[in-house]
């Protein structure tokens, strides 16, 4: 069987090939994907194409982003993946970076939730 680590790595490496279709097979119909509502992508995003949206509206503000995954962990039904993610400003200041953590459970094999949490979503909300 699958562990939780092992089918939230295959979706993050399958997002990172922007092959949503195949994104969409490992996602569970009630999927789930939450962002702190300071942020300027804030909210409950839901159905199988959530992860696609809201990556386009995280990608959308900034000029431009790097997403480094440093680790992948979990147990019998969570699995966490650690992201280094540098931002760039819209309006030309210096690009920052922080950590993420992006926790997901699963059900029936398929990727149900994922919480994003950030270092400080407090300045990711004010320099977006």
């Amino acid at each position: 069987m699958t562990t939780p680590r092992e089918l939230l790595a295959k979706v993050y490496a399958t997002a990172g090939t922007r092959d949503w279709d195949a994104v969409e097979a490992l996602i569970h119909p009630d999927f789930v994907l939450y962002e702190a509502n300071s942020l300027p992508f804030a909210g409950e995003w839901r159905g199988k194409d959530a992860l696609q949206r809201c990556a386009a509206a995280m990608y959308g503000t900034w000029a431009n982003t790097k997403l480094e995954i440093l680790d992948c962990t979990g147990g019998e039904t969570h699995a966490v993946m650690v992201i280094r993610l540098t931002m760039h400003p819209k309006d030309g200041s210096e690009p920052f970076t922080q950590t993420i953590c992006e926790a997901g459970t699963f059900e029936d094999g398929l990727l149900r939730t994922l919480r994003i949490h950030y270092f400080d979503a407090a300045e990711v909300a004010a320099r977006a």
